[in-house]
């Protein structure tokens, strides 16, 4: 089992699986809120396949049907100790060409096995058929019936409360986030030249739709979290300011960002002309930062472009706005340096090593800090990371 902190950090050799732990967790808010088709699936950050990646590829355990089957057991547990959201996804097969054609989503309860709505319709309507055959004046008949009767009351209350109890599941899953979850992979090319907007909003999953989010802080009451989303942004060294986009379309909109070291006639350049690190930030606050964001989301190879320095402290400030603001958020890397930027010694910041067992599963091992050797100075998250001593390394060569 996984067990989230604020701020968690996945680490691990490629393929491991990493992503595929962020995939499966989008996968149930897509259960959760029964929209498994690609398209949805592709908006929330999961790669879409052909269908014998999408179910287990590994060896059946057993023969049993129910094993066969393709189907996944999803099982999320909020901050009570009782399940969020728990259910059954199986595949469902085209009839033309046996392809999959979409997913049948069971949740699971702690109830009976009722029988469906047709089944009670067509029960009472021969109860009726058989009280008008047998007669009222027949004693025992008119017991039976009643017995009936009462059975299918009873079952329809039943249904009632498993349908509150769905409800209740859901609404408990939308209220810790999950049905919001999203896995951010910003993609350079898409925060440079913004394409059309995502079907996502307010923010792609690569970035779209970033200036039109960035223009919402320009509203005089969230003057303080534009003034935090540009001192963060000084972490780059010639940043000074920057001015946001007046257009409503964003596919003609220009971030107006200021040099420092640059003449005064020419200080000012656009999103294009910004290197990628630059640019990796201004998402990353932006997300943490914005009212309109998801609470729980995921970073994807949260590293991807930045100067190992500028990942530890980088790292520092997602923990920082995390807590600030509300968010929860898993980071995946493979830079040793992102690990500075935790405190592990704070249960709301945890470290996660991935790896695939000799069974070729994917299986997670928490992190805790390091204790240093008596008279030894404590060793730091990177170093003991490349020494081998988390594990989230390959040891075959």
């Amino acid at each position: 089992m996984l067990s989230l902190g604020r701020v968690t950090v996945l680490i691990g050799e490629n393929g491991s699986g990493k992503s595929n732990i962020l995939e499966a967790i989008a996968f149930a808010a897509g259960a959760a809120a029964n929209k498994l088709d690609n398209e949805f699936l592709f908006n929330r950050g999961i790669r879409v396949t052909e269908k014998e990646w999408v179910t287990s590829a590994f060896p059946p355990e057993d023969s049993s049907s129910e094993k066969q089957d393709g189907a996944i057991e999803l099982s999320v547990i909020g901050s009570e100790v009782e399940s969020a959201f728990e259910c059954r996804v199986k595949p469902l097969n085209s009839s033309q060409d046996g392809e999959l054609s979409g997913w049948d989503v069971q949740p699971k309860f702690d109830s009976i096995l009722l029988p469906d709505v047709e089944v009670l319709d067509a029960l009472e309507k021969n109860i009726e058929l058989a009280q008008e055959t047998w007669g009222e004046n027949k004693k025992e008949s008119k017991k039976t019936i009643e017995k009936l009767r009462q059975f299918c009351e009873r079952v329809r209350e039943l249904r009632e409360i498993d349908i509150r109890r769905r409800k209740s599941k859901i609404e408990s899953a939308r209220e810790f986030g999950l049905l919001d979850f999203l896995i951010y992979a910003p993609e350079n090319t898409v925060l440079r030249t913004p394409p059309p907007e995502s079907a996502i909003q307010p923010l792609g999953t690569r970035g779209e739709g970033l200036l039109r989010l960035l223009q919402s802080f320009t509203d005089e009451k969230h003057q303080d979290r534009l003034a935090e989303l540009k001192a963060r942004l000084r972490l780059v060294g010639w940043f000074d300011d920057f001015k946001l986009p007046d257009e409503a379309d964003t596919a003609s909109a220009r971030l107006r960002i200021h040099d420092k070291w640059l003449a005064e006639d020419r200080a000012f350049f656009d999103q294009r002309s910004a290197n990628e690190g630059f640019l990796y930030l201004l998402f990353y606050f932006t997300l943490l930062i914005s009212w309109r964001t998801p609470r729980f989301f995921a970073l994807d190879n949260v590293d991807n472009g930045l100067n190992p320095r500028l990942c530890t402290a980088v790292m520092a400030n997602i923990v920082e706005l995390a807590t600030k603001y509300g968010k929860q958020v898993i980071c995946t890397t493979h830079n040793p340096a992102i690990l500075d930027g935790l405190d592990l010694q704070n249960d709301q910041q945890r470290l996660y090593a991935v790896r695939r067992d000799s069974e070729g599963r994917t299986v997670v091992r928490r992190i805790h800090a390091p204790k240093p050797q008596v008279g030894e100075a404590p060793i730091r998250l990177s170093e003991a990371f490349v020494r081998g001593i988390l594990g989230g390394l390959p040891d075959h060569f």
